[in-house]
Parts: C-alpha cells; structure tokens; sequence
C-alpha cells in the first residue's frame, strides 16, 4: 500500500530535525550527521511509489531545508529591532536559504526521471558540492550551513581539512551517506550487495577518522614562534552603550585599563573586538576640512582615539595593537563616485564608510584594513544596483550601516619589531575558509579574528561562530587570536582546539601564548580544489541531464 503524504511528510521533517540535532550549538551530535539526509531520501523513495513520479518532490526537501535552517539560525530572532524590519531582514535569510538549498534537490529530481537513480545520487553530491562552493561567493553569500561546518566543536575528527579544507567534510558526509543508503535499499533483495555497502560504509566513516585522530594526537602544537598576545574583551552593550549610550573615549579607557592588568615586557600583540572606536566623523562643512576627532582615514592621526592609543604604545613600545573600528573616508573631488559613497549634506562631498580594522605595529607605519566579506542586509545591499531603495529595511546594527566599503586585497599585517605577520578577520570573514587562506598565502603566520557577537544574546549564534574558528586553523595550521565584544574571546591552536575561553557577558582580558607558524598546509597553496572541480562538473552534468530530460519528454 502506498505510503500517505502525511506520512511522507514526517519522513521530511525527520531529515530536518536529524540536522539541527548534528549541529554545533544546536545538538552537537555532529556523527547523527551521516545519516541526517536518510529519512529525506526514504521519503524520495516513498513519494515516488505514490506518485509514480507524476508530482514534484521538492516541496518535501523544503520542508526538511526550512527546519534544518529555522531550528539552527532561530538565533537571528535575537536582535532587538522593530518586529517589522526582523520579519523581513531576520525572515529573508532562512526562507532565501532554504530556496538555494533545494536547488541540488531538484536537480537531482531531474536526473532521476531522466537517467535513472543511481546516476542521480553521483549529480546531487556534484551539485550540492558546487552550490557550497559557489554560496560562498556572490551577493547572497551565507556558507554557514555548508556540511563541513557541522565537524566545528569536533577538530579531532577533521585534521585532514589541512589538505582538503571544509569541503572535505561535506563531500565525506555525502558519500557516507549515499554509502549507507544503498546498503539500506539493498537489504531486502540482495543481502550480499547490501553487506558490502554496509562495510564500505564503515571504512568511508572510520578511515578518515582514525587518520584524523592519528594526526591530531602526533601534530605539534607549538610549531613556529612563541608570540605572548594580550586579548581584550569589553563587554560594552551594542544596543544601550556602545553607538552613542557611552562615549567613546570612555570605551577607550576601560579597554586600555583591561589591557595594561595583563600586558608584560614580552607581550608582541593586544588585540581588541570589532567596533571598538567609534567616533562621530564630522567635517567642517565652510571650510571642507576634516576634523582632529573624527575616525577619518584620510587623517587617523588625527583622531582622539588613535592619539590615546600612541600614548598607552608610548608607555609599552614594544606592543604591537589590532582593533575593530567604524571609519570614514572623505573622497577626493575627481574621484570615481560608486554605489557604496554617501553624500556629506551638500552633495558636494561624498565619502565611503567601513567596518575596519586599525593596524598599530611597534614599529611601522599606521594601517587600516576594511572588512571584505559584508553581511547581507545590515552591511551590504545585495544587487545593489537593483535593490538600492530597498536598504533602509536592512537591520541597524550600530556603528556604520547600510552598504560599506571594502577592499579586495588580502592584507597582512606586518610589525618589523616582533616579525608578527598577522592575517586579520573580522567577525563574518572567519567563516570563509579560502578567504582566510588568502591572507596566510601572502604570508600571514597568525590569524586574529576580531568580532561583535552581542546583537544576539546568549544563543547559538556565537557559538557556531567560534566553532569555526576551529576549522580555519586546522586548514592553515595557524593559530588564532579571537578577541570578541563579549564571550567568547579565546585562542585557537593549529589543530583547531580552543584554549582560554572567555564567559559570556564578561569585561575581562587575558594573555596567552600563542605560535607565529610559517609553514604552508596543501589547502592554502592550492586553495579549495574540491569546490574548483565541483562547479565545472556540475555545469557539464546539468546540461547533460537537461538535454535527457527534453529528449526524454519529447519522445512521449
């Protein structure tokens, strides 16, 4: 008897639940991760049986995609803004989400009526491969439910991400669990083909496990210099204190005071939270000239806040400072005017603003860094072009809003006292693997990830977050210095473990040592070759399933 739609519903939603039970932060049950798409499969199976392929299937995928995403990211419903603007700008993630991520299911469809299911399931990983490769840049860029990330609370099992980086995970998941569901389905009819798979299966599963574990037990976690860092964490409340509630300069003082309790005649590097000056950047509008208390790239120096900050490095010359910063830069008269400029009252002047990083080396020039990889919504207007007018329903989340600034270059920051060569990632950058690898093959030795993570309160937002912080030091073998506005601030070392976390909701800072490394893993010299070859293979089967399927269509 065939299976009610009811019934195949539950089968749906199981996938989803399954899921968000795998996730870090959710669950964390990251093994359940290898069998989280079998019921969805099952449920494949039982729709086609009722239906006879007559009716789409994809509406049962969206089901499970929606509850994987809704019950992973529900934390977006933390921000304190107007119900209106949450239910669009809070909404729109999950549901846009979700409609990506049933792409690869319907191309599988495709595939399966038009060649058969066996070639369908090779087309989903292809694709399911290429649409994380390709979701991690492009206007809508959101890589957080990429497969591989569920393996973030659980470095041991993934040390081998130094050579494949996270896709690795995601493929590793896929074949285990297309492994298993072969073994499933041929149970019944051929127990011997069954036993098989059920046997590759395990290998698939435990030999790179217990590769992994082998490396992670055997790796040196203290290769390259020991670098004593000093890291600071505020605490400063984003929504009552920290745009406008405290001013700014007091920010600077309680940040420098948890700073100096900790600092020695050996510390190379403090390293403070994204956001961390903030100063109202005016102009004088008769003359046009900036003013000395504004966060002006076009005169730092000048600034209030950087000026402290040379007084504390003249008590401690040694030091080397990062920290977050909102800035401004006023743009000359003959410049090229973008989507991304802001008009200065008069629309005489235009200048762009930035969510950046200030770079204060012991010895060396002054530098600034803008953040590369914007958050949809609160940071950038995707399609800017076309949804323009649509940018005052984008989340305020203090400091500089709306479309920003960026930088392609992947900077190092180099201090010629200490050597210190440091790749900096500010909050969201840190979940792009390749990203981050950029940085370390143009030379970065240490990774300082720099963050705000107090819009959503104490959730699994800032939880996931740090989670991959573990992943990008696996795939670099670089440790990471994590200075957040409030918990958790931490270090990660090379294999991905975190070490000196902070509590959440706590002014605090600590001093650590960490290792400055030079040596370059597989992943950063050849970058995500996984996702490279995923794209091109998944257009060529595309258009070969498409041109099945009509042919298919046309001969009946």
């Amino acid at each position: 008897m065939p299976a009610t739609r009811s019934r195949i519903l539950l089968w749906a939603a199981l996938s989803g639940v399954l899921w968000a039970l795998a996730w870090p932060a959710i669950g964390d049950l990251t093994w359940i991760a290898f069998i989280a798409w079998l019921p969805l499969l099952h449920a494949e199976r039982l729709h086609e049986q009722r239906t006879k392929g007559r009716r789409a299937f994809v509406p049962y995928a969206l089901l499970a995609l929606f509850i994987w995403n809704l019950s992973c990211s529900w934390w977006f419903w933390c921000v304190s803004e107007p119900f209106a603007t949450k239910l669009i700008s809070v909404s729109a993630p999950v549901l846009v989400n979700t409609l990506l991520m049933a792409l690869p299911w319907y191309v599988k469809r495709l595939a399966h009526r038009a060649i058969g299911p066996r070639v369908a399931a090779f087309v989903f990983v292809v694709c399911w491969l290429a649409f994380e490769r390709l979701h991690h840049d492009w206007d809508l860029q959101w890589p957080w439910f990429s497969i591989g990330n569920v393996f973030g609370t659980r470095p041991q099992m993934v040390q081998w991400y130094e050579c494949t980086g996270m896709l690795g995970g995601s493929l590793w998941v896929l074949l285990v669990t297309f492994c298993i569901d072969a073994a499933l389905t041929s149970f019944t009819v051929q127990r011997k083909r069954a036993a098989i798979a059920l046997g590759a299966s395990f290998l698939m599963v435990m030999a790179p496990w217990f590769a992994s574990v082998w490396r992670f037990m055997h790796y040196g976690t203290a290769q390259g210099k020991a670098v004593e860092v000093v890291v600071v964490q505020p605490n400063i409340d984003p929504y009552s204190q920290k745009f406008g509630g405290m001013d700014a300069m007091e920010q600077v003082e309680r940040m420098l005071d948890l700073a100096d309790a900790k600092i020695t005649d050996t510390t190379a590097l403090i390293v403070f939270p994204e956001t961390a000056l903030q100063e109202g950047a005016t102009v004088d509008m008769r003359t046009g000239e900036l003013a000395l208390n504004g966060l002006w790239e076009n005169n730092l120096e000048g600034s209030r806040s950087v000026r402290r900050l040379r007084r504390f490095q003249q008590e401690h010359p040694r030091v080397a400072l990062l920290i977050g910063m909102s800035s401004d830069k006023l743009l000359g008269r003959d410049e090229v005017l973008t989507v991304v400029v802001r008009p200065l009252g008069d629309d005489r002047n235009w200048y762009e603003s930035y969510n950046a990083a200030l770079w204060m080396p012991a010895r060396g020039g002054l530098r600034s860094y803008h953040k590369s990889k914007l958050v949809a919504g609160p940071e950038t207007m995707p399609f800017e072009e076309v949804l323009g007018p649509l940018t005052d329903l984008a989340l305020d989340l203090g400091g500089t809003t709306g479309t920003l600034g960026q930088q392609e270059e992947r900077s190092v920051l180099r201090d010629g006292a200490s050597g210190l060569a440091v790749a900096p990632a500010i909050c969201y950058e840190s979940v792009f693997g390749e990203h981050v690898a950029e940085h370390v093959r143009n030379g970065a030795q240490l990774i300082a990830v720099i963050t705000n993570d107090g819009w959503w309160d104490d959730s699994p937002g800032y939880k996931q977050h740090l989670a991959f912080s573990s992943l990008r030091a696996i795939e670099t073998r670089r440790d990471v210095v994590r200075s957040a506005n409030t918990g958790t601030s931490c270090t990660v070392d090379q294999r991905g473990v975190i070490l000196n976390g902070t509590s959440w909701w706590e002014p605090t800072a600590f001093r650590a040592t960490v290792n400055s490394n030079q040596e370059i893993t597989f992943f950063v010299a050849h970058g995500d070759l996984i996702g490279k070859a995923a794209v091109p293979i998944a257009a060529i089967v595309l258009l070969l399933v498409l041109v099945q399927h009509f042919r298919k269509r046309r001969s009946v």
